[in-house]
């Protein structure tokens, strides 16, 4: 099945926000970033992962990495690899996240990405942050621009 990767677009929002949900993901706050998330979609348009950076000032906070079943690794790095691209067009300084599986760890790290032990303040802030922060052995990575 032929499938392409490309940067969201306002028309998207509700497809992503249906996608996330099924995911049993927030889409809270999407609508304010949707030019900072990449999408894969099948030829017909159905949704099958996406990815996005929440911009906080100079930085911006990885999220909303939902894959679906059937999804190849070739498809998840050009995935990633777009949505790194578009952190790089908005000037982003870095990009951080937080996880607690150590499989994502070493995916991430494969992108450069490196575990850190503080963010900068327009991070320390976010939403997602705190929710994540709560989860035993989370871990913040960060990729410099």
């Amino acid at each position: 099945m032929e499938k392409t990767i490309r940067k969201a677009e306002a028309k998207d929002m509700k497809k992503l926000e249906s996608f996330l949900l099924e995911a049993n993901l927030n889409a809270e706050g999407i609508q304010d970033s949707i030019d900072y998330y990449s999408l894969l979609e099948t030829k017909t348009g159905e949704l099958k992962a996406c990815v996005g950076i929440e911009p906080q000032g100079t930085v911006g906070m990885l999220r909303s990495f939902v894959v679906s079943q059937g999804t190849t690794q070739s498809e998840i790095v050009l995935l990633f690899d777009r949505v790194i691209s578009i952190a790089e067009n908005k000037k982003l300084k870095a990009v951080y996240l937080v996880t607690n599986k150590e499989s994502a760890v070493t995916f991430f790290r494969g992108f450069g990405f490196q575990a850190v032990d503080d963010v900068p303040p327009e991070i320390r802030e976010n939403h997602h942050l705190h929710q994540v922060l709560n989860v035993d052995n989370s871990i913040i990575m960060e990729l410099p621009m």
